[in-house]
């Protein structure tokens, strides 16, 4: 899934540029294709960016030219993701981004609120999160310290629908980009939770039977762990639908730990609909997993 990638003020600018450096690439091209929109001249030259993709906007301007320019650009898109702060500012900035992007693109346009809960009255915090779901065609949420857990969530959803040409391998179940795009509602926001293990070299001391238990287990112990660390607090019993995504080594990844994985998550919440899939690397010593929850209503700020 390739996604245009926009990251509005300091803090978007940031997660952006971190996108830029460690998202994934696919057949040697990147999956985020990632700019940055700054009202701040000094932040300008701090973020690591190619110098084509930073652009300063002063305050109160019109981003119509700015997307123009973007836009003029050859690049293939699944969807957009805007990614900024909380900042009044950077909120509304991003509120016009996301409406004049709606008008023009067929695709989905997505927003990656990164929240910081200090010195933010509670009730202003979810005035601002309002106008950006109802600007945008789903809103994802994360807390500021987990950002970097959020960008390696991100890499592992990006691959959902693509095909690498050299490893030319299907996965237990194929999920494509409209599994992500049905699992992700308008309604509520969208929450992510992530966990990745290393795998062991040396298991050739192990039988069949036990080294499969190991291998189904740490699935099932994976996506518990995910469950517990979502980037953002939320109800997930308020949750409409959940998908989950496995990506690693394919001898690491059996059936019986994705459905017993899929049965965990649907014990959690027995309304909501769960679609499940994997994404095989060969020869990977790693296997991730994401658990999304989306359609979320209650918001926690503890």
């Amino acid at each position: 899934m390739r996604l245009l990638t926009i990251g509005v003020g300091a803090k978007g600018a940031e997660v952006s540029s971190l996108l830029h450096k460690k998202g994934v690439k696919i057949n040697r091209i990147p999956l985020f294709r990632c700019y940055a929109i700054l009202n701040n001249i000094e932040h300008v030259g701090r973020v690591k960016l190619n110098e084509r993709n930073k652009f300063y906007l002063p305050k109160n301007s019109d981003v119509t030219g700015i997307i123009n320019e973007i836009m003029s650009r050859y690049e293939i898109h699944e969807g957009a993701m805007l990614i900024t702060s909380v900042r009044e500012e950077d909120v509304n900035t991003t509120v016009e981004l996301s409406r004049k992007l709606r008008e023009i693109l067929d695709d989905p346009v997505m927003v990656l609120g990164v929240l910081s809960l200090k010195d933010v009255d509670s009730g202003e915090l979810r005035s601002r999160i309002r106008k950006l779901k109802e600007s945008s065609d789903y809103l994802l949420l994360t807390r500021e310290e987990n950002v970097n857990e959020t960008v390696e969530a991100l890499n592992v959803l990006a691959r959902v629908g693509e095909i690498d040409l050299k490893r030319r391998i299907s996965g237990e179940v194929v999920v494509d980009t409209s599994d992500l795009f049905n699992a992700l509602t308008r309604d509520g926001f969208t929450v992510l939770g992530q966990s990745k293990r290393n795998i062991p070299i040396f298991k050739f001391f192990m039988k069949r039977s036990q080294l499969l238990a190991l291998r189904t287990q740490r699935m099932v112990d994976m996506v518990r762990d995910a469950v517990k660390n979502l980037s953002f607090d939320g109800d997930v019993q308020s949750a409409k639908s959940s998908l989950i995504v496995f990506a690693g080594n394919p001898d690491e990844i059996t059936m019986d730990g994705l459905f017993a994985s899929i049965s965990f998550v649907e014990g959690l919440n027995e309304g909501m609909v769960v679609r499940y899939g994997d994404y095989p690397i060969p020869r990977a010593r790693f296997l991730s997993v994401v658990v999304l929850f989306s359609g979320l209503r209650k918001i926690k700020f503890d």
